[in-house]
């Protein structure tokens, strides 16, 4: 399975990437692109999600994000945004700095306080995933001119890492580390060829399960968690599982012993959304599940909720999604 992609990508990027530079314009140093471009800079055009093609401040200075993916991705980069949402979950580690209260908060991922950011006066808005969408984007253009939904969004599973790796760049190069996001998202492409790889070598068949208000609902190789099979290069059971839908196909507990996978990789989503509900695999601890080949092999794997399902497309995700894949090797 062959993801080294990064040509057609720079070729994206290319027109993507539209830098207005400065007074004498770019310098014969730089090439006239690049970092260096970028930060001799005043703006950048970044096309974004909704196809909008924005000029955009280079490394501007009060930035509000309502997206964990897009703050995430920045926090990989070493850049601190000036708000975000406010976090009714638990935070992986690396974006504890907004937990303690220090950074104003600004609404929910799906219902931003516009009135909060609009008394920040921001350089730059970015929405994305649950909060891009056309109606609070109008919204956000009635407080500033400079708005980006930087938003992964794909046809196919097999684009996710390829519109992921350009949103990526794309973040990197409005603050002038376009060579450190590109580099970070070479190492991680390499990462899942290698995975993924080993997973097909082995021939096991994967079904990936979200266990929500005591349900569990599978997905398949044509879903939002296709990457399990496109990239990560496990064969799917050959369940006839509904593609529609972001929330799976609900299932019954005779589903798993008809279709028998040998790992089950299992998504607890009311620990990722911080709802008091019980724990995943006590829902799945009974007599059906515990005679697959996943459970008889010890290869039920509970996923990184934050990673696959809130944040899915930044560099430090795609890490754990790729540790939880190894896992069950």
């Amino acid at each position: 399975m062959n993801l080294r992609h990064h040509a057609v990508a720079a070729t994206a990027l290319t027109a993507a990437l539209t830098l207005s530079a400065c007074g004498g314009g770019s310098s014969a140093d730089d090439g006239g692109g690049g970092d260096a471009a970028a930060a001799g800079a005043e703006t950048i055009s970044i096309t974004d999600a909704q196809g909008r093609s924005v000029d955009v401040p280079v490394d501007p200075e009060t930035v509000v994000v309502t997206d964990w993916s897009v703050i995430r991705t920045l926090g990989d980069l070493g850049i601190e945004v000036d708000a975000a949402p406010t976090a009714n979950i638990d935070l992986p580690d690396d974006l504890a700095a907004y937990v303690d209260g220090d950074i104003p908060t600004v609404g929910t991922l799906q219902e931003p306080d516009y009135e909060a950011i609009n008394e920040l006066e921001p350089d730059l808005i970015i929405i994305a995933g649950r909060s891009g969408n056309p109606e609070i984007l109008a919204e956000m253009e009635k407080i500033s001119p400079v708005v980006l939904d930087m938003s992964v969004r794909y046809e196919e599973p097999s684009g996710q890492l390829t519109v992921t790796e350009e949103r990526v760049v794309q973040l990197g190069s409005i603050f002038a580390k376009e060579t450190e996001a590109q580099e970070q998202m070479d190492e991680i492409m390499a990462q899942v060829e290698e995975v993924g790889t080993a997973a097909a070598e082995t021939g096991d068949t994967a079904l990936f399960v979200q266990v929500s208000g005591g349900t569990a609902s599978a997905y398949g190789p044509g879903s939002r968690f296709g990457i399990v099979y496109d990239a990560f290069g496990y064969a799917d059971t050959g369940a006839p599982v509904d593609e529609e839908g972001s929330h799976g196909q609900e299932i019954s507990q005779e589903f798993f012993t008809e279709f028998d996978p040998d790992v089950l990789l299992v998504l607890d989503r009311a620990a990722a959304i911080g709802a008091d509900e019980a724990p995943a695999l006590e829902v799945l601890n009974n007599d059906l599940v515990n005679t697959t080949s996943a459970a008889t092999n010890d290869k039920i794997h509970v996923v990184d909720g934050f990673s696959w399902y809130i944040a899915n497309a930044s560099p430090s995700s795609l890490r754990q999604m790729i540790a939880d894949i190894e896992a069950t090797l």
